[in-house]
């Protein structure tokens, strides 16, 4: 049981999460999660105006998530390298909450959930502008559109059921898409 008092923004968005790994995100209501947090649902709104701004909230921290799982790994990377890694990292944090991936790779939700795309987007431009790609000149808005293209359809495609290889064949078709995709790059090394 949580008491009102001891209840915080975290506290609500870890039980959402939970929540949603356990049901998925369709059945994630704001009764089930007062139920859950064994509080009254009136309590919930103190930290969320809506579903919608929950399931927002729960994605901006996956997506910081992401950010903080990337930034331990690309310490002292560069270049394509530094490509390839944000790449295989961003596709291994979607592994680790399978139930969160679709508030990033869905188009749909993605318009309804203006924060998570908003940090979703910054994260992106934070990566291009560490390596001095410019999304506003043509050439660099082709290449990075072709690889967040990949990167994102990439994942889609396996999070959707439609590669149907074993695991180690889907990884090896990954960093060829992925290396095809970073080869576009005319302009790092």
């Amino acid at each position: 049981m949580v008491k009102r008092r001891t209840l915080t923004r975290e506290k609500v968005i870890e039980q959402a999460n939970q929540l949603i790994a356990a049901n998925g995100i369709d059945k994630l209501t704001i009764r089930s999660l007062a139920d859950a947090l064994d509080v009254r649902p009136q309590s919930i709104y103190n930290y969320v105006d809506s579903l919608n701004d929950l399931l927002d909230q729960v994605g901006v921290a996956f997506v910081h998530e992401i950010e903080q799982r990337l930034m331990r790994h690309l310490l002292g990377v560069a270049g394509k390298e530094a490509l390839m890694v944000f790449a295989r990292e961003f596709r291994q944090g979607c592994h680790e909450q399978q139930h969160l991936a679709p508030l990033l790779l869905n188009p749909n939700d993605l318009q309804q959930l203006q924060q998570t795309h908003l940090a979703l987007v910054t994260l992106y431009h934070q990566m291009f502008a560490s390596l001095h790609l410019a999304e506003d000149e043509s050439s660099g808005l082709v290449e990075s559109t072709l690889y967040r293209s990949a990167l994102f359809g990439f994942i889609m495609q396996e999070m959707g059921g439609f590669l149907q290889s074993p695991a180690q064949q889907v990884d090896e078709r990954f960093e060829q898409t992925m290396q095809l995709a970073i080869a576009q790059f005319s302009t790092i090394d």
